[in-house]
């Protein structure tokens, strides 16, 4: 290991708390065994019952830093040295979390209409607070990448572009469960059945949640994408994707609200029928 050791510095610190974030803790005993002499971490290596998506987490974002590597069925210590304190720190920034932890975070999520709308003329004279507002497409590929077990897309609605960026986001994802809820009705339903082909290809499953409740039919029309039960997009984007002025809105949800996501989404799951190649 090289003897070259340097503290956190903030641009470090604040990049390890926004990519974190609910992990800190998995991230702060993952930190303190490395400093205690830990050379190989197992992909299945069990921390004090932590969550073992968050284990994986925390070791992919230890390997972009260039503090581990990946060698065939465990993360290993690389040669680069950890910055001083690092355990130390994320037990800080674990603690700081707990500390909120009755409170809900969301994030923003905004699709604006292509530029020069009215409502982008208007959004930065409301004060500087926009600029924390984050890209649908983005957010969604940020959840796409972080799903360790299971990433799960819903939609109702589905044409052609919508059904490619969903390829495109599983295509991104690493995750072994993949999943596709939708509503095979209107003109959704010969959209998904010609992607039938290319999503089983990619191991995706194709759910349908439309459901015959005698006097019409059970469905939904919420937009949600969630990966692992920790990280949820909910909000107004279909997959649908059109050349239109209209606006898309949501929020970005971690922790308790994101298990409560999560809940109603495994509740559709146990309900809904595979759609499969005829």
């Amino acid at each position: 290991m090289s003897s070259s050791r340097a503290r956190i510095g903030v641009d470090v610190g604040k990049s390890l708390i926004q990519a974190l974030g609910s992990d800190c803790a998995t991230a702060a005993e993952i930190a303190r065994l490395l400093e205690g002499g830990l050379v190989e971490l197992a992909t299945d290596h069990a921390l004090s019952g932590k969550n073992p998506a968050s284990v994986e987490r925390v070791a992919r974002d230890f390997a972009e830093r260039g503090w581990l590597v990946f060698d065939r069925s465990s993360w290993r210590r690389s040669e680069a040295s950890l910055p001083v304190g690092l355990s130390d720190f994320l037990s800080g920034a674990a603690a700081m979390r707990a500390s909120s932890d009755g409170q809900e975070r969301a994030e923003v999520v905004v699709t604006l209409p292509p530029a020069p709308s009215e409502i982008s003329k208007v959004l930065p004279r409301v004060g500087p607070v926009h600029a924390s507002i984050a890209r649908t497409d983005d957010e969604i590929g940020r959840i796409a990448r972080s799903a360790v077990n299971t990433l799960t897309i819903m939609s109702p609605f589905v044409n052609e572009q919508g059904a490619e960026f969903a390829m495109a986001m599983f295509d991104v994802c690493s995750a072994p469960n993949k999943l596709l809820i939708t509503r095979m009705a209107g003109t959704t339903r010969p959209v998904v059945e010609r992607m039938i082909p290319c999503m089983t290809a990619a191991r995706v499953k194709v759910l349908d949640y439309l459901v015959d409740a005698g006097d019409g039919y059970e469905t939904f029309h919420a937009k949600v994408v969630i990966a692992d039960g920790d990280l949820a997009y909910v909000g107004s984007a279909n997959l649908t994707r059109y050349a239109r002025h209209s606006m898309e809105l949501g929020v970005l949800v971690q922790g308790r609200a994101a298990r409560a996501v999560s809940a109603l989404v495994r509740s559709v799951e146990r309900i809904s029928r595979p759609v499969v190649l005829r």
